[in-house]
């Protein structure tokens, strides 16, 4: 392959080739200090960014980028895959065993990994060139804090760049207050910029165009705009519109919390709901685990609530006090099941007071990045219009949060 840009004047030997379109080639051959790829699902940002860094690394021999994730733990099974197929059969060696630490060229450029719980490799010195994946899911404070390790400073590239790609987030997110405010730059890609989805010759979708698009076709809500629309939005009249995946969402350890349990809500053709929530010394809660399924019978729902319940010690589950069949199928299981009732109105206002975030500059409730359903559900759960009453969707892990919530407090839950 031969990159004709005047940024990579390089030839190399790639095993498929590759070729941007559209809003991803006009970020592979951006130079802003600070820009992002952003658009929905499957537009090739993340590949597109991944050639970016290794051609940048073979242009420029000993040059210093950064590959960062919000969290370490997620790099490894998502763009490093990606990464990993560009540069098959490039002279680049692999620092760190299974989870690389570090991609070694043998010009001399290198690679580095790492995540923002974890940033210590990555903030260790200068860089050329840093690539945040997903970046809507750092906070402002991560992504300023990226910039200070991309100044110019011993820098053996031209230029240096913080760059990054993202699916969009809410309406209100800090990535497009800080283009608006000039100090960012935003490039937005299509699904017909992605030629495996599109043919970029025809214009005609391809059969994993079909495939790919009808996955997205069937999402709902939020999740539908983001993903599928490419839209930010955060859902008008949301009832926990304090919710902030920049605040609420976080990776916390196992061993902070003091004790476990399990909220439940039934269901079959709507989907079954198991959240594994850890309180810790502080009473702060957090979601570590959901199960969130469809037609699956009440059995195997049970089942897998034991699983849960047994591992990590469970001293409650919690249930909607309607659910009779499900709380006896509990206990029979060996499982301390017990039902709440009353208003949905009070048991949302304790998830809103849970979500405030206090003096010390946290919430009292955050949720795992993995309860993928979890988050959409708190983005997704709006208000009948000029009615003191939620709309009975996007509803089935906030009914289960409400159960586990209010039992802390003496309280009591229906559903309506």
């Amino acid at each position: 392959m031969i990159a004709t840009s005047g940024i990579y004047q390089v030839r190399y030997n790639a095993p498929n080739g590759y070729t941007p379109y559209g809003g991803n080639r006009e970020f592979f051959y951006a130079r802003d200090q600070e820009v992002i790829v952003e658009g929905p699902a499957e537009t090739g940002k993340t590949l597109a960014a991944c050639w970016r860094v290794h051609l940048s690394c073979l242009k420029y021999p000993g040059a210093q980028w950064a590959i960062v994730r919000k969290v370490q733990s997620s790099i490894y099974g998502s763009v490093l895959q990606t990464f990993e197929r560009v540069i098959k059969g490039a002279p680049v060696e692999l620092y760190g065993g299974n989870k690389p630490e570090a991609y070694i060229y043998a010009n001399g450029s290198k690679v580095w990994v790492g995540g923002m719980d974890n940033p210590d490799k990555v903030l260790s010195s200068e860089r050329d060139g840093i690539y945040v994946n997903q970046a809507e899911q750092l906070a402002v404070n991560d992504w300023e804090t990226l910039g200070t390790r991309a100044t110019g400073r011993g820098a053996v590239m031209p230029y240096t760049i913080l760059m990054g790609d993202c699916n969009p987030g809410g309406s209100k997110h800090w990535i497009r207050e800080r283009n608006k405010a000039g100090q960012l730059r935003m490039i937005k890609t299509t699904h017909r910029d992605n030629p495996t989805l599109f043919d970029p010759v025809t214009g005609e979708i391809t059969e994993q165009g079909k495939r790919t698009m009808a996955i997205l076709d069937n999402l709902t809500g939020v999740r539908r705009k983001r993903l599928l629309e490419g839209v930010w939005a955060t859902a008008e009249g949301a009832v926990y519109d304090i919710f902030d995946p920049a605040i609420h969402v976080k990776v916390r350890p196992d061993s902070e919390f003091q004790r476990w349990f399990l909220a439940m809500d039934e269901g079959y053709t709507n989907p079954a709901v198991i959240l594994l929530v850890g309180e810790d010394g502080d009473g702060r809660l957090h979601v570590a685990r959901e199960y969130y399924r469809r037609g699956v019978i009440q059995a195997n729902v049970v089942k897998q609530a034991g699983e849960w319940a047994r591992e990590m010690g469970c001293y409650i589950v919690a249930v909607d006090a309607a659910a009779a069949g499900l709380i006896a199928d509990l206990n029979n299981q060996g499982l301390p099941a017990q039902g709440f009732k009353g208003r949905v109105l009070d048991g949302i206002t304790t998830v809103q007071g849970y979500l405030k975030v206090q003096g010390d500059g946290r919430p009292r409730l955050t949720v795992d990045p993995s309860c993928v359903e979890t988050i959409n559900e708190f983005e997704s759960y709006v208000w009948k219009p000029e009615k003191d009453e939620p709309v009975k969707e996007n509803d089935h892990a906030m009914d289960a949060i409400r159960y586990g919530t209010n039992h802390l407090i003496g309280g009591t839950l229906d559903v309506f």
